[in-house]
């Protein structure tokens, strides 16, 4: 039976989970992790040792401090953290171009295919050592993924989403046998999203609680799904709404870009970054949404 699976499903996974439409790279770039299912390798030429892009604060992710141990000119550290919209930084350097840099710095986070649990995990191991004043988190629909399971093959790293918790799942059985993957697929049944709700809202609240320990300011923005909302699938209009709802149960300050992003559609502004993907922002709807977050003073 295992060599007929192996035979007939070439693909791997036999509805034991979906494989993450991110290629992860060689084990230089990520690396496996029992909390997260996978985090970057930091202090690389991508990731400095607080687990930021390395941009112009330099590879080695320095704090620039003035002669009296603050901020370089006194100016307020701000930090993005999310998935791949964070990463790519492109509404990031819109608000840059509003805000200029004589009051902030910005220090991206951002991590390709995170969830905010994965985010939060990220956080307090690395980011934290930044000590920012402002943290604003980017989430996004696939926030409500469940933590991937995560095992290396070939040199790659394989990573899948899998419909129940993946603490349940053995990871080595995994990764060598398609008889498992197949009896595991059978026994996962359809996605809890009432269990998916709860995890957001515990990283939500641990971000929350660990930032107010810290005395950081936290703030989130609600991203879109990139198409006219009739387009929207009723799994990402359900994420939009738990959002939001999960926001106001934990009093948390959010700016939703929804009605902005309706307003650039009636303006011809052409919202996805590539034709056909409709998470990740064009520069123009970026820019867009930047003027929006500005008026609404996400900063001072």
């Amino acid at each position: 039976m295992e060599l007929a699976l192996r035979f007939c499903f070439p693909s791997m996974v036999i509805g034991a989970g979906a494989h993450l439409q991110f290629k992860a790279g060689a084990r230089a770039d990520f690396q496996p992790d029992a909390e997260a299912g996978y985090i970057p390798v930091v202090g690389t030429v991508n990731y400095d040792r607080f687990g930021c892009r390395v941009d112009r604060y330099g590879a080695n992710g320095q704090r620039l401090p003035d002669n009296d141990g603050n901020h370089q000119a006194g100016r307020k550290r701000v930090l993005f953290v999310g998935d791949s919209v964070t990463r790519r930084g492109r509404i990031q350097q819109a608000l840059e171009q509003i805000y200029g840099e004589r009051a902030y710095e910005y220090w991206n986070a951002g991590v390709e295919s995170f969830n905010t649990a994965q985010e939060l995990i990220f956080y307090k191991r690395f980011n934290s050592a930044l000590k920012p004043d402002k943290v604003i988190l980017t989430f996004h629909n696939n926030d409500f993924e469940d933590t991937p399971l995560v095992f290396a093959d070939n040199g790659e790293l394989q990573i899948h989403f899998m419909r129940r918790d993946g603490n349940h799942i053995n990871p080595w059985l995994f990764s060598h046998s398609y008889l498992y993957r197949w009896l595991t697929g059978l026994s996962l049944g359809m996605i809890d999203r009432q269990r998916q709700r709860a995890h957001v809202a515990e990283a939500l609240a641990g971000f929350k609680a660990t930032l107010e320990q810290q005395k950081i300011d936290f703030s989130v923005v609600l991203l879109p799904i990139l198409k006219p909302y009739e387009q929207w699938t009723n799994r990402e209009k359900w994420s939009r709404e738990n959002a939001l709802s999960l926001f106001k149960e934990q009093q948390i300050r959010s700016y939703d870009l929804f009605a902005d992003m309706q307003k650039a559609l009636t303006e011809g502004v052409s919202l996805q970054e590539t034709p056909g993907d409709s998470w990740h922002p064009s520069v123009q709807a970026s820019q867009h949404f930047a003027r929006y977050l500005a008026e609404q003073k996400i900063l001072p």
